[in-house]
């Protein structure tokens, strides 16, 4: 037989689950798929007419709706890269090559996937700013109805990993000689992140004008090559991008963009022991061309 704290507790755990399955239901048909992610991909349905004429009509009407099912961006990078504090002239940056690629899928029901990735080989100062990055990004992705003359908006939130290495001070001078003495020291800096953002993309004719922008922040574990002196601490930034695409087919475009990456006060660039645990900045801005293939 139940006494009645036991019935209390049976009663209050009914309530809340009831009140949270109809609050959930209804966030569910503002976000589909926030509780059940995955869906079915019709790939049979796929006429793979990637050379038909491009669609002109502005989204939002005469029936035009943005495109469904699998998506690939490529675009190659010129990017500027900051210095790091103890770096000579540490206002300056230097411009390196890097590759981005984002693929994904969205479906019928106006949720999908977003897979970011991106590497940047450089800079290769020596000295002065010696440098790598690799980022990679899972985002959940809805689709919002359309805001007033064909403007979209897909809110998105997701997880990403982001490394960057920094060896700018690697070369050690002897005190009289002044013989330089590649010692190999580095930083590494390893950060886990949530992030949360947004897409934002308009039609006119051939052209599609776009935007997203994206807040992260988590923790950073900092490597130096000596292992007494690793720690950890958090770590917040952003990235936003502005870009037009061009399409030449339905599903093929030439595109260019501009995109901002910005890590403030948590990265670690100065490899000696005596700099302790730093709270540094990255900066990182350039331009980008590539192509853009949606279904």
């Amino acid at each position: 037989m139940l006494t009645n704290r036991k019935m209390l507790w049976l009663l209050f755990v009914t309530a809340v689950s009831l009140v949270s399955s109809k609050a959930f239901a209804q966030y569910d048909q503002s976000y589909p798929g926030f509780y059940t992610p995955f869906t079915d991909m019709p790939v049979e349905d796929y006429d793979f007419q990637w050379f038909a004429p491009p669609i002109t009509e502005v989204y939002g009407q005469d029936g035009i709706d943005p495109k469904t099912g699998p998506f690939f961006d490529y675009h190659r990078f010129y990017v500027n890269v900051s210095r790091g504090e103890a770096a000579p002239n540490p206002s300056q940056g230097d411009v390196t090559w890097g590759n981005k690629i984002d693929a994904g899928w969205m479906s019928e029901e106006g949720h999908g996937w977003l897979l970011q990735t991106l590497h940047i080989d450089g800079p290769q100062v020596a000295e002065a700013n010696v440098g790598s990055t690799v980022s990679v990004g899972l985002n959940k992705v809805w689709r919002l109805d359309p805001y007033h003359n064909g403007f979209w908006v897909e809110p998105m939130i997701g997880v990403r990993y982001f490394q960057f290495k920094d060896q700018s001070l690697r070369v050690f001078y002897l005190p009289i000689t002044q013989r330089p003495i590649d010692t190999q020291r580095f930083m590494e800096n390893n950060m886990l992140l949530g992030q949360l953002g947004a897409r934002m993309y308009t039609h006119r004719g051939h052209w599609k004008l776009y935007g997203d922008i994206q807040v992260m922040g988590g923790n950073n574990w900092v490597y130096r090559n000596n292992q007494d002196n690793t720690y950890s601490t958090g770590v917040v930034g952003a990235e936003w991008s502005l870009g037009a695409a061009y399409y030449l087919t339905r599903e093929i475009a030439i595109d260019i963009n501009w995109n901002t990456i910005y890590m403030g006060r948590g990265v670690g660039r100065n490899p000696f022991p005596s700099s302790g645990d730093q709270q540094e900045s990255l900066f990182m801005s350039g331009v980008g061309f590539g192509f853009t293939f949606h279904r």
